[in-house]
């Protein structure tokens, strides 16, 4: 008789379990809060410049390339792709995932708050996390799936058929 594999609860943590995560089949509003915080920072860098005409594409570009991360790898498997990210410190409540037809967005945004002392409030951080993974060819949203485990997120898509690849033209 085989024996059953045994588990402690003493070396079982809460981040040893994977939770999925809801996946959106269609980013709008992920986008829109990706070139919200894009906006906000070109704003800035913008400021920063004394106000200078003539740069809002360079301040735009420049703030792109700090709020916005490229996921560095899709690995391709079968008719699969899967994109691992790491996003330490941050629950599955706070992550959201959207998925096209061509690229995928993950958004991860966290509020801290610390205690002040008595004089003044505490402060309150907010950080936020943007990624970006452009597929190498267009996929079927409707198989996406994501779960977060140890600390990382791991979503996987279905390479589109060439028949829905044409039909989406």
């Amino acid at each position: 008789m085989a024996s059953q594999p045994r588990f402690s609860s003493a070396s079982s943590t809460a981040k040893d379990v994977s939770t999925p995560i809801e996946v959106k089949k269609k980013q709008h509003d992920l986008g829109d809060r990706v070139n919200n915080a894009i906006a906000k920072r070109a704003y800035a860098l913008y400021l920063a410049g004394g106000g200078a005409d003539g740069r809002d594409m360079t301040d735009w570009l420049q703030a792109e390339s700090e709020i916005l991360r490229r996921v560095p790898e899709v690995r391709e498997s079968a008719s699969w792709y899967t994109v691992n990210a790491p996003l330490p410190g941050f629950s599955p409540e706070q992550i959201q995932v959207g998925v096209d037809v061509n690229r995928a967005l993950v958004v991860a945004n966290r509020t801290q708050s610390s205690p002040g002392n008595q004089d003044a409030g505490g402060t309150t951080t907010e950080e936020s996390i943007f990624l970006v993974a452009d597929w190498p060819s267009e996929v079927d949203p409707e198989s996406a799936s994501a779960y977060v485990k140890n600390d990382n997120l791991t979503l996987t898509v279905k390479r589109a058929t060439a028949a829905r690849a044409a039909t989406a033209d």
